[in-house]
């Protein structure tokens, strides 16, 4: 039986403190695992960020088993390629191509896609699936024994488990760990637009970045010193996401504040770049900010009950607007769902949660040092490094014309398939497999059934709590 369809024999109420991706991809799957679901969120209401995001194989094979194939057809769009492009001449300096026959081997495709689409789409998903989402909802204190929060309001809310997605400055990270997560500002800022595709159609001078597309799925990334841009077809092919990274030194007076509610006017940015590309920055009016920070990895995930668990952001660093940013979330309530759709017994709870940082804290570590590392390839300036990543890319854009042998493609397989071959459910099966398993053979052998497993000091107030999250 797939893992999305399988039902935990133990049902129990789980509260998630956090409605960005992370939380709302958790709420669905434990929904579907059989568990009682109920999401608070400080916002107003739904996040409706600007810009796209990336959602490469090991995130794509995700939402297909989750049964999004029509909406990730209807609103998404494949690619295969990224053209590079020098930001201050335009000159077109390579590409690096992904190979048909490599990405099948993967598993599923690579796409983009409107955030607020993806957002929309797994907002949709959990409350369809039985979670209730509430809004203007913030939560000032969280504690373990038993699992409850408490709102700004004084409101308090109690479940068998408390889980925290939200974000890097986590309220529920500061109980877990006893601090939150110390961070340092990297130097730039990501500003996001997104512009109507036929505003570009309309224009003689931009239109062919319209064709990128049509005639080849790839996208152009304009590169330079310390600064890059990138640009996609988003909303099913009618609009176009704009991310520009920026160095903060340069940009003057827009303040310390961070997070997507910063609005930026375009007149305050310092776009001086090739024709081109200045015209297609100069269309939106405003840019969404968000600066980007060094952070650091939480040593432990879940206290020591088990009844606390922080994951997505609260967890671990992500950057935003790159390639792995929502793949992360997606992968990690994967697992979760995945590992709690086993739950048959209390005293699973420690040992599960405990499971999640074991699966995915050595993940998303990895793919956080090669999300930096990515940046250092963009962001790298005139010198013998270019010369070489220029050469390099050059050299892969003519052997994509000439055709790639097997040898090549094995190389690009060996590249890629750590990163995009990696499959979320298959990581938590196997964990199941080889310790889940195990553990629940040497109880049977002591004769510790569970069905004489000992009452959580919750469980005398389920019904209550039960009725609770469903008023």
């Amino acid at each position: 039986m797939s893992s999305s369809k399988r039902r935990a024999p133990l049902s129990i109420d789980f509260i998630i403190v956090g409605a960005g991706i992370a939380g709302l991809a958790t709420a669905f799957r434990l929904c579907q695992a059989g568990h009682r679901v109920r999401v608070l969120d400080k916002a107003a209401g739904p996040n409706r960020r600007a810009g796209g995001t990336h959602l490469p194989p090991n995130a794509t094979k995700v939402l297909l088993d989750w049964g999004f194939k029509d909406e990730l057809l209807k609103h998404g769009l494949s690619t295969r390629a990224s053209t590079f492009i020098s930001i201050d001449t335009g000159k077109v300096i390579g590409c690096l191509e992904w190979k048909e026959d490599v990405l099948q081997e993967t598993g599923a495709d690579y796409m983009v896609i409107r955030y607020r689409d993806l957002y929309d789409m797994l907002h949709r998903a959990a409350i369809n699936a039985g979670a209730r989402v509430t809004y203007g909802a913030t939560v000032t204190s969280v504690h373990a024994n038993p699992p409850r929060v408490e709102l700004q309001d004084g409101t308090v809310l109690k479940a068998d488990m408390v889980i925290g997605a939200d974000g890097p400055r986590s309220t529920v990270r500061e109980t877990v760990a006893g601090w939150s997560s110390e961070e340092v500002p990297e130097g730039h800022s990501a500003y996001v637009a997104i512009i109507s595709r036929d505003v570009l159609q309309n224009d003689p001078e931009l239109s062919d970045l319209t064709r990128f597309h049509e005639n080849r799925p790839d996208y152009p990334i304009w590169t330079g010193d310390s600064r890059h841009v990138i640009a996609f077809t988003v909303a099913g092919g009618a609009e176009f996401a704009i991310h520009a990274f920026l160095p903060d030194s340069e940009v003057d007076g827009i303040g310390d504040k961070d997070g997507w509610d910063v609005i930026v006017p375009r007149e305050k940015l310092p776009f001086h770049f090739e024709p081109k590309l200045q015209r297609l920055l100069d269309i939106p009016a405003t840019y969404q900010r968000v600066r980007l920070f060094q952070r650091e990895c939480a040593e432990e995930w879940t206290d020591e009950s088990g009844r606390l668990l922080i994951m997505g952001e609260a967890a671990h660093p992500l950057y935003p607007c790159v390639l792995q940013s929502c793949s992360m979330q997606i992968e990690d309530a994967e697992v979760l769902g995945t590992l709690f759709s086993r739950l048959r017994a209390w005293d699973q709870l420690p040992h599960l949660a405990e499971a999640f940082q074991e699966l995915r804290e050595p993940r998303t570590r990895a793919i956080y040092a090669k999300e930096t590392k990515a940046f250092d390839t963009v962001w790298v300036g005139p010198g013998p490094q270019r010369d070489a990543r220029d050469q390099a890319l050059y050299g892969m854009m003519i052997e994509g014309h000439k055709g790639w042998d097997e040898t090549k493609m094995r190389w690009q397989w060996d590249e890629i398939c750590e990163v995009f071959g990696y499959n979320a459910r298959d990581a938590a099966e196997d964990w199941w497999v080889m310790w889940g398993m195990l553990r629940e053979r040497s109880i049977t052998r002591e004769g510790y059934c569970p069905s004489s497993y000992t009452v959580p000091f919750c469980m005398g107030a389920t019904v209550t709590h039960y009725a609770e999250l469903r008023n």
